[in-house]
């Protein structure tokens, strides 16, 4: 902690003298970056109707992380649930926002949407499928998205655009190694002749792994989380002619990856394709986009005998596919109107397997659920651009069909059941006002909505864990997620270097899906738990979001925000003992700080601190999370415009309270040719 202070007291004693001098600063005036995630076309970021955040490539390789879930847990508004020890690559969806709770939160990747709806139990999506240096830029809204684009949104949406083929040849290769003996190689090459491009990266790392609790403490987990992932993106363009872009790109992603015993670990295969095409018109442009999404999951595992865990079974999960279609038009009605229409269709199968070592039970689940939905946003301006209005409505028709699920387990329970179609309704509409003030001041408020139905996993497939001993029943007659949330905030650029932006939000959510116990029982000597998936009626939500970045100047800048937020269960009608009670797994307090310095003649450096407090781990708040404070450093310097060496130092405080493993070391050498 000392250590912490230090470094954290250091971080301010800067600020605040780049800020006594700020007649000697470098203007910092925002650059005109667009957003085309919060309208679905493309708007100057301020003025966005909701609170956006563009990270730019500059940004995204600056940060000390590889994988987007974690250069992520440092924006306002954004909680990573998870450390950096699980080194997921980007198989769970860690990341809440504005404390809607885990899985609510959009993530499209060059617009396609990756949630996966057939498994948002743990959401599949690609946080670190993308090799870093693929990324152009990454767009985070604020606030329900889904009258843009349906399902999934209840936080808001984290849209990452992919980078276009480069005129100029582009071709990199790096090695990394560090802590728990973690090795891994990259490659990176872009180019575009005449009217086509093609971009191709990729990378292999290997781990042993970390410890997820302190071994000599609990007896279950005393193997680390090892992982192995190969991981490669293509991108290809072709130029039609001077209105017509056509592209195509693909994904593959392998990883396997152990999770703490022996006979507990996972093998998985994603596969995902997008062909787009957009046509420029005088009065209207045309957009289009086919997109598949494959998933492979295979999980081995354990189960508890005579005190100790042996192999027991093996889930199979896929192939499953998501794919869908999307066309949209946006025109100009007059000078100061944007009118955006559109429809899109997705269609959704699961299929689940799990074969026995030492029996011939056979545990089955499927089912299948497909959308369609039109859309329209239009956005207005007034006041010679000074006051811009926008409002947008989705309709989602849904449909789930052949759902069903089956266990013939000889010495237990057995079931076999097929469940009817079941359809849903969606209308989702949003509003918001931005108010220039002057130069430097921007008012808005905004008011939208968001759902997200039951996925087909928390439907139809019964969910087993701990070894064998928790088991969740599905329910087939669960209903969709609602939420509607209204915001408002201010933001101002001080002395042409100092930034600002605050936002109070306050939503409204019912339905969430959670798991409820349905208690508990004892067999040779092992206690058995049992939960049901359903409902919970009412959670209240509110809270602040304060932002803050500061050019220093000469070389220095810096940004700090904090978020307040309290999310309440506030109605139940199974479980009144949990009304009053905070959601678990959403901390009340975030604060987050960095200081950067760019001095290619001589090294880079950038510190981040983070500090999350006050979150409890179940409903009924009887178990509270430490406090967690974390520093990380990243130092690195290119050498004749060629090499980069780069150090960075994760968890620098030696919180073991976030990562049992203590600090990580990860080194880097990048050539560019």
């Amino acid at each position: 902690m000392k250590v912490l202070a230090a470094l954290f007291v250091g971080t301010m004693v800067v600020f605040q003298a780049g800020l006594l001098s700020a007649e000697q600063t470098e203007s910092a005036h925002r650059m005109e970056e667009v957003v085309v995630s919060a309208t679905r076309s493309e708007i100057p970021v301020a003025d966005a109707p909701q609170s956006v955040t563009v990270l730019s490539e500059q940004e995204i390789m600056a940060s000390p992380f590889e994988r987007v879930e974690d250069i992520l847990r440092f924006s306002a508004g954004i909680y990573n649930t998870s450390h950096y020890g699980m080194q997921t690559g980007g198989r769970i969806s860690h990341l809440t926002m504005r404390g809607t709770g885990r899985n609510r939160l959009l993530m499209l990747l060059d617009g396609v949407p990756l949630n996966d709806n057939f498994n948002n139990t743990i959401a599949w999506v690609a946080w670190g499928l993308i090799p870093k240096e693929s990324i152009g830029r990454i767009e985070i809204v604020r606030g329900p998205t889904s009258a843009a684009y349906g399902s999934e949104g209840l936080g808001g949406v984290i849209n990452i655009i992919t980078k276009n083929p480069s005129r100029e040849r582009d071709f990199s290769i790096k090695g990394t190694a560090g802590s728990g003996n973690t090795y891994g190689a990259s490659v990176f090459h872009s180019k575009s002749v005449s009217d086509a491009g093609f971009l191709i990266s990729g990378s292999y790392e290997e781990s042993d792994g970390f410890y997820m609790v302190d071994p000599e403490g609990i007896e279950d987990y005393t193997t680390k989380r090892y992982r192995d992932t190969l991981k490669v993106f293509g991108k290809a363009t072709y130029t039609v002619d001077d209105r017509t872009d056509v592209s195509f790109s693909g994904l593959y992603y392998d990883q396997e990856m152990g999770k703490g015993r022996a006979y507990f670990y996972d093998d998985m295969q994603l596969d995902q394709y997008r062909l787009g095409i957009n046509r420029r018109g005088d009065l209207a442009d045309w957009s289009g986009m086919l997109y598949l999404n494959r998933g492979d999951k295979t999980a081995y595992m354990d189960r508890r005998q005579a005190g100790e865990y042996v192999p027991d079974h093996k889930e199979k999960l896929g192939p499953n596919t998501v794919w869908g279609a999307e066309i949209q038009n946006t025109s100009w009605l007059i000078d100061a109107t944007t009118l955006t229409t559109g429809l899109a269709y997705k269609q959704v199968r699961m299929d689940y397997e799990e074969g026995y070592l030492e029996s011939d039970r056979e545990v089955k689940a499927k089912g299948r659920q497909e959308s369609i939905s039109p859309f329209l946003d239009i956005t207005a301006r007034f006041m010679e651009d000074r006051l811009i209005a926008n409002a947008g409505l989705r309709y989602d028709y849904i449909r789930n069909y052949d759902g069903a699920e089956s266990d013939t387990n000889p010495d237990g329970f057995t079931y076999d059941r097929k469940y009817s179609s079941k359809k849903w309704n969606n209308l989702s509409p949003k509003a918001g006002v931005v108010f220039h003030a002057d130069e430097l001041t921007t008012f808005r408020t905004s008011v939208g909505s968001g759902f997200k139905p039951p996925s087909l996993f928390e439907l139809y497939k019964v969910h087993v864990r701990g070894g064998g001993t928790s088991l969740t029943w599905s329910n087939a007659d669960l209903d969709p997620e609602k939420i509607v949330t209204w915001d408002i905030g201010a933001e101002r650029m001080f002395f042409d270097s100092l930034w600002s932006r605050i936002t109070f939000y306050r939503s409204w959510a019912k339905d969430y899906i959670s798991s409820r116990s349905t208690g508990s029982f004892v067999e040779d000597g092992v206690t058995y738990r049992a939960f049901e998936r359903d409902n919970l009626e009412e959670v209240d939500i509110y809270g602040i979001e304060t932002e803050m970045h500061y050019a220093i100047g000469y070389g220095l800048s810096s940004f700090f925000n904090y978020t307040y937020n309290i999310s309440k269960i506030t109605k139940d009608g199974v479980n009144a003992d949990i009304e009053g009670n905070f959601v678990p797994g959403e901390p009340q307090q975030k604060f987050r700080a960095g200081l950067t310095y760019m001095n290619p003649r001589y090294l880079n450096a950038s510190l981040m601190f983070q500090h999350d407090r006050d979150r409890y781990l179940d409903s009924e708040n009887t178990d509270k999370a430490p406090s967690i404070n974390t520093i990380d450093l990243s130092l690195w310097r290119t050498f004749y415009d060629r090499v980069t060496l780069r150090l960075n130092i994760e968890n620098l405080t030696d919180e073991e309270k976030y990562l049992n493993e203590g600090v990580l070391y990860y080194g880097s050498a990048q050539f560019t040719f």
